[in-house]
């Protein structure tokens, strides 16, 4: 697949408030509101926290799903979100940090955390990870790198989810497919397709192709801003995220 191509500039738009400023860099009870935002930090994240644990310590799948479990209690019973710095990094390179922390506190004193025995915070469906296309992964990545496979994956395949279903409801879907056929997403040709070719395969002048990819385009940069800014905790890491994801 190409690399996306979006009109993108800098951070055009003021950082939104989310549930995030109820979890991130302050401790206290589990509220309504801090309960909701670990419930959005679960859905975000487990997957490639899931991919990590799998990767990292050659875990079964059980004990992968368990130390899942134990790694997000861990997060809010500990206070670790509490030493969270907008300023110093990324959001995601800190879990990452506090999740090897966290693995090797558990490799050093198995009995500390036992398996199994704390509330289960999410329900894994772990199925659709283990594939052979991980197996193989695994091999090839190391755990950082897989953990941000993960989270690319899901960023851009929601995303582009999100595109074609809006575009189809405006009766757009050809523009879709125009950025679908660009970008190598629909198409297994080995081959570059060029305005002409996908004019030629959908009926259109190469004006029309142009079009449609830019309408395309537009909307995929909407959906991916709204989308990142729900997976971030700060204004600047929103920009980094989106510079290293479309042109990175």
């Amino acid at each position: 697949m190409r690399e996306l191509e979006t009109t993108m500039g800098g951070n055009r738009e003021a950082f939104p408030e989310t549930v995030w400023s109820s979890l991130l860099g302050t401790e206290g009870p589990l509220t309504p509101a801090r309960e909701a935002a670990l419930n959005q930090l679960v859905s975000i994240y487990w997957r490639p926290v899931y991919k990590y644990v799998r990767t990292a310590g050659g875990a079964s799948i059980e004990d992968a799903k368990d130390l899942t479990q134990e790694f997000f209690g861990y997060l809010l019973e500990g206070g670790v979100l509490a030493k969270y710095d907008r300023e110093k990094g990324r959001f995601r390179s800190f879990l990452k940090a506090v999740l090897g922390n966290f693995l090797s506190t558990q490799r050093r004193d198995a009995s500390r955390l036992k398996r199994g025995g704390g509330r289960p915070v999410a329900s894994l469906d772990v199925d659709g990870l283990e594939t052979a296309a991980f197996v193989a992964e695994r091999q090839r990545y190391t755990p950082d790198q897989i953990f941000d496979r993960q989270w690319t994956h899901e960023i851009l395949s929601e995303s582009l989810a999100d595109m074609r279903r809006q575009l189809a409801e405006e009766n757009r879907a050809v523009s879709a497919q125009v950025y679908e056929s660009y970008n190598g997403i629909a198409s297994s040709d080995a081959a570059s397709p060029t305005y002409a070719s996908i004019g030629k395969a959908l009926g259109l002048s190469e004006q029309q192709v142009k079009d449609h990819l830019a309408y395309a385009r537009a909307r995929l940069e909407k959906i991916l801003r709204e989308r990142l800014a729900r997976r971030v905790a700060s204004g600047r890491e929103l920009s980094e995220e989106i510079r290293d994801l479309l042109f990175g």
